[in-house]
């Protein structure tokens, strides 16, 4: 390749990353915008309100992570399939996967009534305990549904067609904000329910969005040619299995890393409210921020497997390589407004000048946390096109919690190192378990994919 032609074929990868990504990232944010509507919304009615919902948010992350993994294990099979032409075997994935769906919706609904009963026994008031276990009770039932909708969005996704995904999402977006106000504040026969009425809400935004999926995935012209409900196949435990090898370990990854910020407001939850409720402004900002990294990772992951399907392992490495760059442009920009804004985001979220000041700094924390992740999450998408999950789950416990969370602890509630840090201490490490994640997953797919290429007749046949 020339210098001439380099750049060229960098903004064409470019184009065709950010034309797949775009839509998953705006799906995503809308999702993300959901949940920031929320922390604002209650944290108009009180401090004790927002640290509810925060805690209930990381309780109720930890079901959907389970859910999201083993669900994301579909997106490279459907991707490879594809790829290769064999729609029948599209077709038959689409309905296996199905078949997974509904007991893995109610061992997600387990998890938030394990929660719920754990809750009285955590280090927090009576107040915001009891908050927090109004607020995760319509989860229940959200959870059993949230599991169909994701068999289906990664199925689209897989199919390179995230736009219904994003459509979708955005309409409940615009349904969020009145349902949360109707239910948080009261009105036409419905009590206010403070912070837990916001849970309300996702429940019923959550119905609109699993029938609205249900119908596309039947009727759109897009996937008729598919027919993926035609002669609907019995389970088949060869094709589960496979897909829960794939599946588990992406579900343990995910869980590895977002539990480790999620469960941050379980360790801060006894320095008080002001404390856990910045913590939610950060981080839920900062996750809406996020979704564009994300958005390119579950690009990266489809398309590096449409071209191994396709048998192109050398197309595959340079579709990473484009990746990772370009997602590092988007986050270091990003990251600039998290510095050039960190006083003023606080204040659209909480009246509380204590909560605004350690929100506030926490945002410098996040700017760099930004600059950083994006790469270790482009690195997980590239791999998961290649369908290797269990060495970089590996990776993953060891970089987050073999390393980093004995020092976030320390750091941030013990005197081993100086002075306690608090809820900073943990942010820190949450910066080094990243950076270390970072170094482990790119050096993986730098090997892995010059293996594919040096033996792609045996490594790009598709599954059966």
């Amino acid at each position: 390749m020339t210098d001439a032609t380099a750049p060229n074929n960098f903004r064409r990868s470019s184009a065709e990353l950010l034309r797949l990504a775009a839509p998953i990232a705006a799906g995503q944010i809308a999702v993300i915008g959901m949940t920031v509507t929320d922390i604002y919304m209650v944290g108009q009615v009180s401090t004790d309100a927002l640290a509810a919902v925060q805690l209930g948010g990381s309780l109720w992350s930890i079901a959907v992570f389970i859910i999201l993994g083993i669900m994301t294990g579909n997106s490279p099979i459907i991707g490879q399939l594809y790829g290769a032409g064999r729609n029948t075997g599209v077709r038959h994935q689409f309905q296996q996967v199905l078949w997974i769906s509904l007991p893995l919706g109610l061992l997600a609904s387990a998890t938030v009534a394990t929660g719920i009963w754990l809750l009285p026994n955590l280090d927090i008031s009576t107040e915001v305990a009891s908050q927090t276990q109004a607020y995760l009770a319509p989860y229940l039932i959200t959870a059993v549904m949230l599991s169909t909708f994701f068999a289906l969005r990664t199925t689209f996704e897989g199919l390179g067609d995230p736009r219904p995904v994003m459509v979708f999402n955005f309409i409940t977006f615009g349904l969020n904000f009145p349902l949360n106000y109707l239910f948080i504040y009261g009105g036409f026969g419905i009590p206010a329910l403070g912070g837990p009425g916001a849970g309300w809400g996702t429940l019923v935004v959550m119905c609109f969005l699993f029938a609205s999926m249900l119908l596309y995935a039947k009727h759109s012209a897009k996937l008729r040619y598919l027919q993926l409900y035609r002669d609907f196949a019995a389970p088949c435990w060869a094709t589960i299995r496979d897909t829960l090898k794939l599946g588990i370990p992406i579900a343990l990854y995910i869980t590895v890393e977002y539990s480790f910020f999620s469960l941050i407001p379980l360790f801060i939850a006894h320095l008080g409210a002001a404390v856990v409720g910045a913590h939610a402004i950060a981080l839920n900002v900062d996750s809406l921020a996020f979704m564009v990294p994300l958005g390119l990772s579950h690009a990266l992951s489809i398309k590096v497997a449409h071209s191994l399907g396709a048998g192109k392992p050398k197309q595959a490495r340079q579709i990473a390589i484009t990746g990772f760059k370009l997602v590092w442009l988007l986050a270091a920009t990003i990251s600039v407004g998290k510095l050039l804004l960190n006083e003023e985001i606080p204040r659209w979220f909480s009246d509380d000048s204590a909560t605004q000041l350690i929100a506030a700094n926490l945002f410098l924390f996040a700017a760099v946390l930004g600059a950083i992740d994006c790469l270790q999450i482009a690195a997980s998408g590239a791999l998961r096109g290649y369908k290797d999950t269990r060495v970089p789950l590996l990776m993953q416990v060891t970089a987050f919690w073999v390393i980093a969370f004995p020092i976030s602890y320390t750091l941030g509630l013990t005197d081993l190192w100086g002075e306690p840090l608090g809820v900073y201490g943990f942010w820190v490490g949450m910066i080094v378990a990243v950076s270390i994640a970072g170094v482990l997953l790119i050096s993986r797919w730098n090997l892995l994919s010059k293996r594919f290429i040096a033996n792609s007749p045996e490594l790009i046949a598709a599954p059966d």
